[in-house]
């Protein structure tokens, strides 16, 4: 009930007590004319009697409902909507005990107007960690509307405490996005937590730099990617060489002194045969320090060379025509250039026996494996995989991506130092000795900082976009470790994790049947407190860039809350309508009939007419399916309205219109009195 109806009614019961007490009805002898009624017709009497103590209540009511009536028809729409359409509180405060996220103002569910008594769509925390994807043609407000206020929110929860505020992971192709993230958590006070790295900055990172991470992990995700830049092919030899070649190169180098490996070295025992062959040389060598060899040839070879190899120390092998010497460096390169077959057994035990054995297969692979291939079929493969490799033996790009192995006095930069330095110095780029390695990902995402990948892909698209894929797949792989981390350790609290993405569709990776993509890492993002933020300008931009098939309705499903602005191709808005349902509607439809039982003809006009006829109308209904928001609905949607599916992390709900909040506008004021004043 309205409060003015409330107050209406209070009046009239005023009223009554009022003619109850100080006037009541005339008792007999009172008024001879109410005697005389009383007399003839008690019945009359009564009915007096009682319309002498509601008269004041009905006149009240009355007089009452015909003022609101007036007011509302003719006075409201005069004098504007005062406070019809206010906002209520801002229901969400970087101060509460759980993070949750404002998507904007929710007036009438499916129908552009104002509501009288408007509210909030508000993600509860168990509905951030299923993840969220924006879809907004060119200028619709996807940035100024969505990213920029959800990164506000989500990086000012818990500011003030170093213990609880989130980490994040910043990738975007444009170069503005990072400078609004380093202005947010300037006010925020979290300008210490920001690190950013790119070419000419202070920070280096290697993307092969994993320990945990094994050697095949880490070349199947360099396959996949040089598949996802340049197309895949049909044929799946391709990868499997590509991953086979990467992942031997890897092991190799993690064996010789130092275990490092960059993607530069890939590249260059890649392109230079010589190179990767002293290298095995390099391994062979430290495993001969580490674990004594002994070579074994056949006893008809020592025979026949008895000369060159009679002044060493032979044993006859037990049960086999084989004699057997301990091997140094001078012996294999006797024995190779008198083209003597000999293999390799190791006379240690411990890790000096497993370093010489995994040397080994490393040499059997590159004799048996890799040299045994056509020549024509290795220049192949080494094509291939060099048009992607060789973009890290540029200088500018090696020395970001490519930095030396780390020495004993290396220490890893503070986000003051790291602050400090691009302040001193922001137009200058630092000499390489004086850049600094990048903290493990996994730290800085236990440490509540925040990483941006500041690479505009105007400069060089491809490398912008293998960059981006390798740091989202290595911020992953940290992120993936986290429940087994908490296993071992339940008192530590498990700070979320945002992983924003402003056009999501220069980094989309999708795996399929293979054991890596970002649909697989999204869906297991819930247990690792991670928060998917992702915008992209439409559903057909996807399907552009990830492989054929059914791929991107694997990866838009695990993004569970999804918000449509504006769109502005066909597909990617039947796509949302049908995301959106269906609901039983009810059409009137009509039909007309007109009947004549004698035509008759003008002889004047030369037209039918005239005669006797009827004419009939019926009207029926039906019920059908239709869709809540139909293609065109979201074609007509203005900037800064949106269609939104949103998942509370229980269950989904309606599809409702939601009207956002830009970063530049106060967030009090209601979206429809900003559209009046022409501020939208």
């Amino acid at each position: 009930m309205r409060p003015w109806t409330l107050v209406l009614i209070g009046i009239a019961l005023i009223a009554l007590a009022w003619r109850a007490f100080l006037a009541p009805f005339p008792g007999p002898g009172g008024n001879p004319y109410l005697d005389l009624i009383a007399d003839r017709d008690p019945g009359l009497h009564r009915a007096i009697h009682a319309w002498h103590f509601l008269a004041p209540g009905v006149a009240v009511l009355l007089a009452g409902s015909i003022a609101l009536s007036v007011s509302r028809v003719w006075l409201q729409p005069r004098s504007g909507s005062g406070a019809q359409g206010r906002l209520p509180d801002w229901p969400a405060s970087p101060d509460d005990n759980a993070p949750s996220l404002v998507i904007g103002e929710l007036h009438h569910p499916t129908v552009a107007e104002e509501a009288e008594r408007p509210s909030w769509l508000v993600i509860p925390e168990k509905g951030l960690y299923t993840g969220m994807l924006v879809v907004g043609a060119v200028g619709t407000g996807k940035t100024t509307a969505c990213m920029y206020p959800f990164a506000r929110q989500l990086l000012s929860w818990q500011a003030g405490d170093p213990g609880r505020r989130a980490g994040a992971l910043v990738l975007e192709v444009k170069g503005d996005f990072c400078h609004q993230v380093r202005s947010i958590l300037k006010d925020a006070e979290r300008e210490d937590d920001y690190l950013e790295i790119g070419l000419g900055g202070s920070l280096q990172w290697n993307p092969l730099d994993d320990p945990l991470l094994d050697s095949y992990s880490m070349a199947y995700g360099v396959a996949s990617l040089i598949n996802q830049l340049f197309g895949k092919s049909r044929e799946p030899f391709w990868q499997q060489a590509y991953t086979n070649l990467v992942r031997w190169i890897v092991e190799l180098h993690r064996l010789l002194p130092g275990s490092w490996v960059t993607l530069r070295d890939v590249y260059r025992c890649t392109v230079d045969a010589e190179l990767f062959a002293n290298r095995i040389g390099e391994a062979k060598a430290q495993a001969l320090r580490l674990c004594p060899m002994r070579a074994v040839i056949a006893a008809k070879d020592l025979t026949a060379h008895k000369k060159a190899l009679g002044d060493r120390e032979w044993d006859m092998a037990p049960g086999a025509a084989r004699v057997t010497c301990r091997l140094d460096a001078d012996l294999g390169t006797l024995l190779e250039k008198l083209k003597v077959e000999y293999r390799t057994e190791p006379r240690g035990t411990g890790a000096g026996r497993e370093f010489a054995e995994q040397v080994q297969a490393i040499e059997r692979w590159y004799l048996h494996d890799w040299m045994a291939l056509d020549a024509k079929l290795r220049t192949s493969i080494v094509e291939g995989i060099s048009v992607f490799l060789s973009l890290f033996d540029q200088p500018e790009v090696a020395g970001v991506f490519c930095p030396p192995p780390p020495t004993g006095d290396d220490s890893q930069p503070t986000g003051t130092d790291v602050a400090q330095a691009e302040e001193e110095a922001p137009d200058v780029q630092p000499m390489p000795g004086l850049r600094r390695r990048l903290p493990p990902l996994s730290d800085l995402i236990e440490g509540g900082r925040v990483l941006a990948l500041n690479m505009p892909a105007g400069a060089n698209p491809a490398l912008a976009r293998a960059i981006g894929v390798l740091l989202k797949n290595a911020w992953m792989q940290a992120l993936l470790r986290r429940p087994a981390e908490a296993a071992r350790r339940p008192d530590r609290y498990m700070r979320p994790a945002v992983f924003i993405c402003d056009e999501y569709q220069a980094f989309a990776t999708v795996g399929q049947d293979d054991p890596s993509g970002d649909e697989k890492a999204f869906a297991l993002t819930r247990q690792c407190r991670c928060v998917p933020l992702v915008a992209t300008q439409s559903i057909s931009s996807l399907r552009s860039v990830l492989p054929s098939g059914e791929a991107w309705r694997t990866l838009v499903q695990t993004l569970r809350t999804r918000i449509f602005l504006s769109l502005s191709d066909e597909a990617s808005a039947k796509i949302a309508s049908e995301m959106c349902g269906s609901v039983m509607k009810t059409q009137a439809s009509y039909t007309f009939t007109e009947t004549t039982g004698r035509p008759e003809f003008s002889l004047l006009s030369g037209r039918a007419g005239g005669g006797r006829g009827t004419i009939g109308a019926s009207k029926s209904f039906r019920r059908s399916r239709e869709p809540v928001f139909t293609p065109r609905e979201f074609a007509l949607l203005a900037n800064y309205q949106a269609v939104c599916l949103p998942y509370n992390g229980v269950r989904s709900l309606p599809a409702t219109r939601v009207y956002l909040k830009p970063h530049y506008l106060p967030r009090t004021h209601g979206y429809w009195r900003q559209r009046e004043e022409g501020r939208i």
